[in-house]
């Protein structure tokens, strides 16, 4: 008899028993389909730290992709508001059919061949790795030409964005902020019975001198790279809870999680074109998380995703002394994606924090809110506590080395203040810098 686990549950097993998952998978989607369900294939991605996907066959042959956002302890109760986006203009994939029981809410989609944006930057980016090393012509020209194109695509993208943002802006109670999916990303996950509690409670970081709980690791000061720290993870975690607690404010139609995952790369020959998908987070709500996924994951997170190559591209250092942790790393993030996050800032960003301005909307502490949603994704997205499972999850595979990177981000992202500077604190300070 298959077994009964939650989306979750089999997100996790199909890096260790994908025959199993699948099974799991397959009793899961059935009940919608009846017997007309063959099978089910998974295909995890690096991507899908959150999400499981693959391809459903039916008995007459039809088959389809699909994709499932997977949560601990989950206070949404439907996702996939998908309509929405395509009603407001986004240049979206509708979906062939959404199952929308709590905690099993599955998507499929017709199957499409087109790459994602985010498999066509690590594309660009490994070209450029290997040209450097062995001084090739011809992919270096290759690759400035399609970043061209992946750049100019991503403008056209980031102003669509905006003016839909600025055609959809509304203002909503307390009560409908609140009851926005995009919160699960957030303010949902800071909560104990959410990822902190289930995260980091009672877990701790192995290093070679020993166990260091999260609890000792959490009112630690920092230094990075020279800039130094003086707010704790505990005193961000406090001030984060706060700052993204749903209120009454400006709201847009919005994805909700816009990273490079869930954006097909048409190239029609003249052009590229971008599509989001899986709009698990979909609705009516704050433009500044709805900023927030691709600016963080889009242009940073390249550990997050590909921890075995990154590892071995960048050093790491540290040293505890007294209340004090201090880290020396040399990771950056790609020209490439420094070039994406440039257009987000002037194509979205500034005009719209602009707009809201002149419409008298402009939440005085937008920035506060912002570094505190940025904050989460380091720290939130993945379990950088995670205890080594061999075959196991991406966050458990995770060495030290990308764990401590990990931490510095989010130290980095949700500090408000810092004495000193740094080459990542100087391209968080320039995002912050609109009039």
């Amino acid at each position: 008899m298959p077994d009964t686990l939650t989306l979750s549950e089999i997100q996790k097993l199909q890096f260790s028993d994908k025959h199993r998952a699948e099974q799991a998978a397959l009793s899961m989607i059935k009940p919608y389909h009846g017997s007309s369900v063959k099978y089910v294939e998974l295909t995890p991605k690096p991507e899908s730290l959150n999400s499981i996907n693959g391809f459903v066959t039916f008995e007459n042959g039809e088959r389809y992709f699909f994709k499932a956002h997977t949560e601990e302890n989950e206070h949404v109760s439907q996702y996939y508001n998908s309509s929405i986006l395509a009603e407001a203009g986004y240049p979206v994939i509708s979906a062939r059919q959404v199952a929308h029981e709590p905690g099993e809410q599955i998507v499929l989609y017709e199957i499409l061949t087109f790459p994602t944006l985010f498999d066509q930057v690590e594309e660009q980016e490994d070209l450029l790795r290997t040209s450097g090393e062995e001084g090739t012509a011809n992919g270096a020209q290759t690759q400035g030409t399609k970043w061209q194109r992946l750049v100019k695509a991503q403008t056209e993208l980031d102003t669509k964005v905006c003016k839909i943002y600025q055609e959809t802006l509304t203002s909503r109670s307390e009560k409908e902020q609140a009851a926005a999916a995009i919160h699960q990303l957030f303010h949902h996950r800071l909560q104990e019975d959410g990822r902190l509690g289930l995260f980091y409670r009672g877990n701790h970081l192995e290093l070679p001198q020993g166990k260091f709980s999260f609890e000792q690791l959490s009112q630690l000061g920092w230094t990075i790279n020279g800039a130094q720290y003086d707010q704790s993870l505990a005193q961000i975690i406090e001030r984060s809870q706060h700052l993204l607690q749903p209120g009454a404010g400006p709201a847009i139609v919005g994805h909700g999680d816009a990273h490079n995952g869930n954006v097909f790369v048409e190239d029609t020959g003249q052009e590229l074109r971008f599509y989001f998908f899986d709009p698990a987070f979909a609705g009516v709500h704050s433009p500044i998380l709805d900023m927030t996924k691709p600016i963080f994951h889009n242009v940073f997170a390249r550990w997050m995703y590909y921890p075995e190559q990154v590892v071995d591209q960048f050093e790491i250092a540290y040293k505890i002394i007294g209340d004090r942790i201090i880290i020396e790393h040399t990771y950056q993030p790609s020209d490439l994606r420094l070039k994406f996050l440039a257009s987000r800032k002037r194509q979205l960003l500034v005009p719209i924090i602009d707009h809201l301005k002149r419409e008298g909307m402009l939440p005085q502490n937008w920035q506060e809110q912002l570094r505190a949603a940025l904050f989460c994704c380091p720290f939130l997205t993945v379990n950088l506590l995670a205890k080594p499972v061999a075959n196991g999850t991406l966050a458990e595979r995770y060495p030290l080395a990308i764990k401590l990177l990990g931490l510095s981000m989010a130290i980095e992202f949700g500090a408000s203040t810092h004495k000193g500077n740094n080459a990542i604190n100087a391209i968080i300070d320039d995002l912050f810098s609109v009039n």
